[in-house]
């Protein structure tokens, strides 16, 4: 049986906040893998500044190679159109039915859950791993994890902001992601 922990995202950029998340969580659960999961569209998110599947891929793929972990799960970009995480995540358990799996969100994503589609069967299926963003402590439901990680109060939106106002990016992105979205010339109109 493997350990099997999924950081879903649309990572429009994937950023520092989500390397800080990805790793406290890493070497909490000492999994035995770590998927991040881009989603093709989030359904609870608008999608302004949408930026193709490829490209955010090669982001989280420079983030990889820099915390030293993780793989990419491309089921949500296979799958295409509104991905809702019990499908992604039963096509998985499906294939890999020993595997325990536990799903990352943030304390954000954890006061909407009951919006989320077949909630009670997705939690029958995996552990939740509850990322505070903007509390101290997050208590959360019986059978998940919480996990305090240091307050990084860095967004996608805000990067892709200050993207367009020409302002430094550094930091808050590695930077050969920084580099990249220079070059490219994403999130600039």
């Amino acid at each position: 049986m493997k350990k099997i922990v999924l950081y879903g995202g649309q990572f429009n950029p994937i950023h520092t906040a989500h390397m800080l998340v990805a790793n406290e969580v890493f070497h909490k659960i000492k999994p035995d893998v770590f998927y991040f999961l881009p989603s093709y569209m989030a359904p609870l998110k608008e999608h302004n500044d949408y930026l193709d599947a490829h490209y955010r891929i090669k982001m989280i793929n420079m983030v990889i190679e820099q915390l030293g972990f993780g793989n990419i799960c491309y089921a949500e970009l296979e799958r295409k159109g509104q991905s809702y995480t019990y499908d992604t995540l039963k096509a998985l358990i499906d294939q890999n039915p020993y595997d325990k799996f536990y799903f990352v969100i943030g304390s954000d994503q954890y006061d909407q859950l009951d919006k989320w589609y077949k909630i009670d069967e997705l939690k029958q299926m995996i552990i939740f791993i509850v990322v505070n963003r903007e509390k101290n402590i997050q208590k959360v439901d019986e059978n998940m994890i919480s996990i305090s990680i240091p307050r990084m109060d860095i967004s996608s939106s805000m990067i892709r902001q200050r993207v367009k106002d020409k302002k430094t990016i550094d930091i808050l992105v590695p930077r050969n992601v920084s580099k990249y979205i220079r070059e490219e010339g994403f999130y600039e109109h």
